[in-house]
């Protein structure tokens, strides 16, 4: 069976965004001109997509980020709930395209409360492990994120279509409404030829008449001459 190209496109959207569940690493990345290192994860999301995954997902833990050299703090955040602990988690989001691909690669530092992330050498290690652990959680919460994006746009894409479907239909009605009424006026106006037909055909008669009567009427007075 021949499956049709919108189709097919469609499974290929949806086989390539299935979720991956990627597991983290660590780097370094710099702040503030010195190297720290960091947690990191790729997703093979948009920036957009991750970044309102990450707020959302941070958000539900009652975070409220600012913005700090490019990184996204969340203060006074708790890396578990059960965690009493406190800390400020460092989140930067760099987009990346490779062969008309975009990724998303995620970093993330934990910093102590109120601590000067900048101030930090770049051999400590502080929660490390945690930050990938984090990151590691989050994975699944931001491929479910992603889908559901997708799943939004598709619907936005069906609506779209259904709608130009009924506009479709509602042209259709009105364009046969139009051709029946056309249609109507065509056999009104074949009918009344025929009409016209008749009549000018006795006018015209009526017409030889008169034409007969005056050659009659004409030989007559040449006939007395």
């Amino acid at each position: 069976m021949k499956v049709s190209l919108p189709l097919m496109v469609l499974v290929t959207v949806i086989s390539l965004n299935s979720p991956v569940f990627s597991q983290s690493g660590e780097t370094k990345i710099e702040y503030q001109k010195s190297d720290k290192i960091a947690a990191t994860i790729e997703f093979p999301y948009s920036s957009e997509v991750v970044e309102d995954a990450i707020k959302e997902y941070m958000g539900k833990k009652g975070g409220k980020s600012d913005r700090a050299k490019s990184f996204d703090v969340y203060r006074n955040a708790r890396l578990d709930d059960t965690d009493p602990e406190i800390v400020d988690v460092y989140f930067k989001v760099d987009r990346k395209i490779f062969k008309e691909r975009e990724t998303s690669v995620v970093y993330l530092l934990i910093g102590r409360p109120g601590e000067n992330v900048g101030a930090r050498t770049s051999d400590d290690r502080f929660k490390v492990s945690d930050s990938k652990e984090l990151l590691n959680r989050m994975a699944p919460y931001i491929d479910a994120y992603n889908l559901d994006v997708q799943i939004k746009h598709q619907e936005d894409v069906v609506k779209k279509s259904e709608k130009k479907l009924l506009n479709l239909k509602d042209d259709q009605y009105d364009l046969e409404k139009r051709l029946k009424n056309l249609q109507e006026k065509i056999a009104q106006n074949k009918n009344d030829q025929l009409l016209q037909t008749e009549d000018l055909n006795r006018q015209k008669e009526a017409l030889n008449v008169i034409l007969n009567k005056k050659e009659v009427s004409q030989g007559a007075k040449l006939s007395k001459q």
